[in-house]
């Protein structure tokens, strides 16, 4: 695969803006193209850059101490980055990062990392022609990108434009120089605007307006709240006329122009088809990932056109990684999966099938693979509070993609039936034992006229009377008959444990030193 062409350095800082990043200091200049970049926290020095993470131009120090900055850049080795984001990157970052030749780029505090790496993405997507962009140029309608257009309505009115999709998150935005607002200097940065604003903006119906209407929204000036003047349309899909986001233009020191609301709402119009065109591509790639994992059902799938699609070579070995998880917050789960797996490995792809969540990893070992789901599951707890379960398969070619999907299926499957002998994090060769010890359950549990009857009356008796019956039963058989073990497990006496064995065998009839009793009894105690 050839390597995607790069934006140099000093392109990226012009699209960023001052409004999100400022140059600390380059050695080498702005020329130096940047094509790929990494999102590196604590978690990444604790178990180590994956490869893709330590061939990108830019990092981004997510997270990181002054000290732990100046670790990384010290421990990197022959490949050094181009440069690398830090929030306030403290003078021993920077001298070290000037002596290795690494420019040093300083963003606004406020940022959310998320927004800055989906900013710089779109800018690197820029570069990457047609293909990818997809975008529309209002002078020609040749091909183009958001970020062009918010520029060229920008050159046209005299004014500040940032264009958002229809949850508020800023898609593109103009240049601005030092007359961004506070409201739009937030919003570009990931943050909510002042309350203030916020308030007065509903409390005006300006946004309700937007929402219902295709028409020119005039915000007029609020000094008292640092609002300046600015002007909004809707964005909305051709034919349905489904809200798809807001065209902003802020005052700058001049006047707009005269044709200003003809402007915004032809920009609004192009906004839509490369919106709609987006849409349309993800929705393609989505399928092409679903396909790829065997989601119609179909082990057999046509690898070479598929790898064609993502951009993944089907000869080369891919390792899958399969999450479950409860369904709260499904689509802010998958989509920060998504973000940490492109991080990680910018070849990789995600989809959902059901509730699970799989990523397949292009030319990553297990061991790299196994690494990076421990950091994910670990990152899931810290982030929506949630403990996800993640299963590792391969690697192997392209074709056998969807096998490997089978096989963590039936781990993650396994998992909540036997989850005490199936680690949070594992591979599909490590659960062997408890993917087969799930599934003999589930066999069971489908057909009740083989769980041992006796086992049942010992459960019925539990829940009238809380003898402790199955439990202490339980206890025993998987301690091999140890009594103290099984008592200390169960954090009762031994002679506590003695008196229920007893009552078992005299209540059932059970001969617990008969192996093929201990062995049915065992089973169905667990289908329990």
């Amino acid at each position: 695969m050839d390597k995607a062409p790069g934006v140099a350095l000093g392109r990226l800082l012009l699209a960023l803006d001052r409004t999100v990043a400022r140059l600390v200091t380059s050695p080498h200049g702005l020329d130096a193209p940047v094509t790929s970049l990494a999102m590196v926290d604590v978690d990444d020095l604790h178990y180590g850059l994956g490869r893709a993470a330590r061939s990108a131009d830019l990092f981004l120090l997510v997270g990181l101490s002054d000290e732990a900055g100046v670790e990384l850049l010290g421990d990197l080795g022959a490949h050094r980055p181009v440069a690398v984001m830090s929030k306030a990157p403290a003078p021993a970052l920077t001298d070290l990062a000037d002596r290795l030749g690494i420019a040093v780029i300083a963003v606004d505090r406020h940022a959310r990392w998320e927004r800055i790496y989906n900013l710089v993405i779109r800018v690197l997507d820029t570069a990457r022609g047609p293909s990818v962009r997809g975008g529309e140029s209002m002078r020609s309608g040749s091909t183009g990108d958001l970020f062009e257009l918010a520029g060229e309505v920008a050159r046209r009115t005299g004014g500040l434009v940032s264009i958002e999709d229809e949850r508020s998150h800023v898609l593109a935005y103009s240049t601005a120089g030092d007359e961004a607002d506070e409201l739009r200097r937030l919003s570009i940065l990931g943050r909510e605007g002042p309350p203030d604003m916020l308030a007065w903006l509903r409390r005006w119906g300006v946004m309700d307006e937007l929402r219902t209407s295709s028409k020119v929204v005039t915000v007029e000036e609020r000094a008292d709240l640092g609002l300046r003047p600015r002007r909004a349309v809707a964005i909305r899909a051709p034919g349905s006329g489904e809200f798809l986001g807001i065209v902003w233009l802020q005052q700058g020191a001049g006047r707009l122009a005269g044709d200003t609301d003809e402007i915004l709402t032809g920009a609004a119009a192009v906004a839509a088809r490369v919106i709609g065109r987006r849409r349309a591509a993800g929705t393609e790639h989505d399928e092409a990932v679903r396909r790829l994992l065997g989601a119609r059902g179909d082990l057999a799938i046509a690898a070479d056109h598929l790898g064609a699609q993502l951009g993944v070579d089907p000869t080369t070995p891919v390792s899958v990684v399969g999450f479950s998880a409860p369904p709260t917050d499904h689509t802010a789960r998958v989509s920060a999966l998504t973000l940490h797996a492109s991080a990680f490995s910018p070849l990789s792809v995600t989809a959902t099938i059901g509730d699970r969540a799989y990523v397949v990893l292009p030319g990553v070992a297990t061991d790299a693979a196994v690494a990076w789901a421990r950091v994910s599951v670990d990152a899931g707890v810290r982030q929506f509070g949630v403990r996800v379960r993640a299963v590792v398969a391969g690697p192997e070619v392209l074709v056998a993609v969807p096998e490997l999907r089978t096989q963590i299926d039936r781990v993650l499957d396994a998992a909540s039936r036997e989850a005490e002998l199936i680690d949070d994090v594992t591979t599909v060769a490590r659960s062997r034992t408890g993917v087969l010890l799930g599934e003999i359950v589930g066999l069971l549990s489908e057909n009740p006229d083989l769980v041992d009857p006796r086992v049942s009356e010992l459960a019925d008796l539990d829940a009238r009377n809380g003898s402790g019956f199955t439990i202490s039963l339980r206890a025993y058989l998987d301690h091999f008959g140890d009594v103290r073990a099984a008592a200390g497990s169960l954090h009762i006496h031994p002679n506590t444990l003695r008196y229920r064995i007893r009552r078992v065998q005299a209540l059932t009839g059970m001969d617990l030193d008969d192996p093929a009793t201990r062995l049915v009894v065992a089973l169905s105690l667990r289908v329990r």
